[in-house]
């Protein structure tokens, strides 16, 4: 994995587009940020196999990009089985906190888009993932301690 560093994206054309799967998954999984591989090897599970079951099973995924095709970020919610529940992601590129910003302000009104069809939205986030809980608190998320050490529940329902 190459360990390059980015700088903050200023004036470039970003959009959020539908994820496809073939393409955004071995980009994402090739440029993974620390803190969204850590998450994941916390709950015993293999990034690889985590970025691919992300987009596999969503009913709804989006990969933020650039001008030039470079993912920053995907996100979506996957059906959990038998319920009207959503399971809520986002995995990050190491480019993720070069468009904070654009993210936050763009990412509000996807949320209400993957709550379409479902009660609420849940999922696991690592106490340390500083970015990923500072976006969920902005889309309004509500936190509690939960099973798995180091680790809060969260879930977010519409405004």
């Amino acid at each position: 994995m190459n360990r390059c560093s980015y700088q903050e994206v200023e004036d470039m054309e970003l959009r959020i587009d539908d994820a496809q799967l073939d393409m955004d998954a071995a980009n994402l999984y090739e440029d993974l940020r620390e803190d969204d591989m850590l998450e994941i090897l916390g709950l015993n599970h293999h990034p690889r196999d985590a970025v691919y079951m992300s987009y596999s099973c969503s009913s709804k995924c989006y990969s933020v990009k650039d001008e030039m095709n470079n993912l920053y970020c995907s996100f979506g919610v996957a059906p959990i089985k038998g319920t009207n529940i959503g399971s809520a992601w986002l995995l990050g590129t190491r480019r993720l906190p070069t468009i904070k910003k654009f993210f936050i302000k763009n990412s509000v009104e996807r949320m209400e888009g993957l709550l379409d069809g479902f009660d609420y939205l849940t999922n696991f986030v690592m106490r340390s993932n500083k970015l990923s809980i500072k976006w969920l608190e902005w889309l309004g998320a509500e936190f509690q301690d939960c099973q798995f050490q180091g680790y809060l529940s969260f879930v977010l329902e519409r405004k």
